[in-house]
């Protein structure tokens, strides 16, 4: 959508907002620029490559009742060092943020554009990688949550992301993404997470793939000095390439994450032991182009997770703390890969910022939302 057509919508916006009762003109930017550099010649199941670029989503909308938010943005990306050679592009990618949001203290609901940290779930890397968390950071499609009043950890949600158009150029793409948590007083837990992707076929290519996972897990937060939290949990995904085989796939694996942390100091462990999640990766799904699925865009989740010898470890070690009243958030660490064929490294440095000011007649002093840092 031109930059133009974005302006002008906003615009609309807020004169339409000035007949509501008791509206709030709402403005913020969201900007996040990431450092990844990733060294995996020892590794099968993953290809190395640095990743640099940076994203800034200014916005603009109307809030009413309290409970009602109408926003239009625009999300403008700029891979570091991507240029044509007569300058003729600006950036790298210019794509709309446009929603409607209802809130209250214990629903949420968003139909339209919107970011992917309105999501409160806990999807592993099994779900989506750090990159696919990165760049393609929005939903398209509908949101619904539910909170419990008594614990912000204790939610439901559900959610569906259009992913992909069916045309000659496009496959059709839809997501279905639902996740849970319930929590106890003396700080255990248990919840899930599911994905169900619908990755049809395109005019030119006519095909229709399933992919599910599924992830239910049990976990335990403590402080001792230290903050821990530890977790156990099982990971099932069958799924059904109907350009290959009939025959559904059900791969499956557990996985124990281990986190301690303190001062913004942090040490991640995250083990799967188990089959390959991603057995369709190396399956041509295009016989006329040669494209295998992973290529295609089938999986999102970390390649690591299709590995052959039963087993990915990932350690994280760095720095992971957030300032200024949440609303700008520092992440650097290394990171450590096991794929059961050798050992791969990866460094991230990682800057995000957040900030947004309601103004009306009831606001007389700014407000921030806090941020939520990529997983």
């Amino acid at each position: 959508m031109p930059l133009k057509r974005i302006l002008t919508l906003a615009c609309a916006i807020l004169m339409a907002g000035g007949g509501l009762h008791a509206q709030e003109v709402i403005v913020g930017a969201d900007f996040a620029t990431r450092f990844d550099n990733r060294e995996y010649a020892n590794n099968t199941f993953n290809e190395s490559q640095t990743l640099f670029s940076a994203r800034l989503t200014p916005y603009i909308g109307v809030e009413w009742m309290k409970k009602n938010r109408l926003i239009v943005g625009v999300e403008m990306l700029q891979h570091f060092g991507q240029y044509t050679p007569h300058g003729d592009r600006f950036l790298s990618d210019v794509k709309p943020l446009m929603y409607y949001e209802f809130r209250t203290k214990n629903v949420q609901a968003n139909a339209g554009i919107f970011d992917r940290k309105k999501l409160l779930g806990d999807y592993s890397a099994a779900f989506f990688s750090d990159s696919v968390r990165f760049y393609h950071n929005r939903l398209a499609g509908f949101m619904g949550q539910y909170r419990s009043t008594q614990r912000d950890d204790t939610f439901v949600e559900m959610a569906i992301d259009w992913e992909g158009m069916y045309s000659e150029a496009s496959r059709e793409m839809f997501r279905i993404l639902s996740a849970g948590r319930y929590t106890t007083r003396p700080g255990f837990y248990f919840g899930y997470a599911f994905s169900m992707f619908h990755f049809a076929g395109s005019k030119l290519n006519e095909n229709v793939t399933d992919n599910l996972l599924v992830n239910p897990f049990a976990g335990w937060e403590f402080e001792a000095f230290f903050d821990f939290d530890l977790r156990a949990g099982f990971l099932f995904a069958p799924q059904r390439g109907r350009s290959v085989d009939y025959e559904w796939k059900k791969p499956c694996g557990a996985q124990i994450d281990f986190t301690i942390s303190r001062w913004g100091l942090k040490v991640e462990n995250n083990l799967y032991l188990g089959e390959n999640l991603q057995p369709l990766r190396n399956a041509v799904a295009n016989p006329a182009t040669g494209l295998t699925y992973g290529q295609d865009g089938l999986y999102a989740g970390e390649p690591f997770y299709a590995t052959t010898e039963h087993i990915y470890n990932r350690t994280w070690v760095g720095y992971d703390r957030a300032f200024f009243d949440r609303t700008v958030h520092v992440e650097a660490g290394m990171v450590f890969h096991y794929d059961g064929t050798g050992l791969g490294t990866q460094q991230v440095v990682q800057l995000s910022v957040d900030i947004q000011k309601a103004f009306g007649p009831k606001h007389k002093k700014k407000h921030h939302e806090g941020i939520h840092a990529d997983r």
